[in-house]
């Protein structure tokens, strides 16, 4: 079970990671909007595709961290966050300190990524 303190911690990390990638996704729609010129060398036109991928591509992951991220938050809320959801054990604290929207213990989340059920 986590302390007051170290739950308010937490919180403050997932929000401010939070603030960062909604930063980066207003960067990338402004990055999209201005390069959407046409360039009339061929060569000009794949590198701006190429450009416009990576920047999609960066804007779609913040957009999925986000949402592990609110689920952290979700999880703070109930009360919930720094307990396994496979095993319902706790989270080790230094996994926690290292990834704050973990889900699973170091044990259920080695079998998952061994495509077994977590126990």
């Amino acid at each position: 079970m986590l302390s007051p303190k170290k739950i308010e911690y937490f919180k403050g990390v997932v929000d401010a990671r939070i603030a960062e990638l909604e930063g980066t996704l207003e960067a990338a729609q402004r990055e999209t909007r201005t390069d959407a010129a046409r360039h009339a060398d061929p060569a000009d036109q794949a590198a701006s595709e190429y450009e416009r991928q990576a920047v999609i591509h960066k804007a779609a992951a913040a957009r999925q961290m986000i949402r592990v991220l609110s689920q952290a938050l979700e999880r703070l809320r109930q009360g919930t966050f720094g307990e396994c959801a496979a095993c319902g054990g706790d989270i080790e604290l230094k996994r926690l300190e290292a990834i704050p929207w973990a889900s699973y213990c170091l044990k259920c989340q080695g079998a998952r990524e061994q495509g077994q059920t977590p126990t």
